[in-house]
């Protein structure tokens, strides 16, 4: 691992996400629990697909009608968790 690489956590999640996707034991690495809140602050977890990453975060589809979506609507932050 580069020196570069640890100072840019993108450019670490990249190259930890490329050696997930070389390890065959893996069988999806791109699955992430995103967990948001609630109306009563209360947390909610779920696991989604990472679909793309760059400077800018992470993208993961969903229907905008969703709990998450409506969740995400009303806090606009949330953690990601990889396995």
């Amino acid at each position: 691992m580069s020196i570069a690489s640890q100072s840019d956590p993108i450019a670490l999640f990249h190259t930890w996400l490329s050696e997930a996707e070389a390890n065959r034991a893996i069988s999806e690495p791109t699955a992430m629990t995103l967990a948001t809140v609630d109306e009563t602050g209360m947390p909610d977890a779920r696991i989604v697909l990472l679909k793309a990453h760059d400077g800018r975060g992470f993208v993961f589809y969903t229907n905008l009608t969703s709990t998450k979506a409506r969740q995400l609507n009303a806090h606009p932050r949330a953690a990601l968790c990889f396995h």
